[in-house]
């Protein structure tokens, strides 16, 4: 019963396939944590976005996420950003991803 599988991985698949071997080495606690960061990030995205791929992913995307959620606690928002940042060297994006602003708002 080969059908029963998905014949293309979801994003957040594909984000776990290319943490595979991030999480294999160092603190594994932390990179599990910053994994489940870069799927709920994806998936956010995926929700907001009509995207086929992580290449897809760029820095309005980014800052998209950012927007929507301000609320996020400074120290929350640096830990999504590092994994983020973990993302970014994956995919071979030159520089850093967006930061989040920080403070509870991001101007009006």
């Amino acid at each position: 019963m080969a059908g029963l599988a998905s014949p293309t991985p979801t994003l957040a698949d594909q984000v776990r396939r290319l943490a595979h071997g991030y999480v294999r080495h160092g603190s594994k606690l932390n990179r599990r944590q910053q994994v489940g960061r870069l799927v709920a990030v994806v998936e956010w995205i995926v929700a907001h976005e009509r995207l086929t791929g992580l290449d897809q992913i760029g820095k309005r995307q980014v800052v998209d996420f950012w927007k929507a959620h301000r609320h996020l606690a400074d120290s929350t928002a640096y830990a999504y950003w590092l994994a983020l940042r973990e993302l970014w060297g994956w995919l071979g994006r030159p520089g850093e991803p967006p930061r989040p602003r920080p403070g509870s708002g991001m101007g009006g």
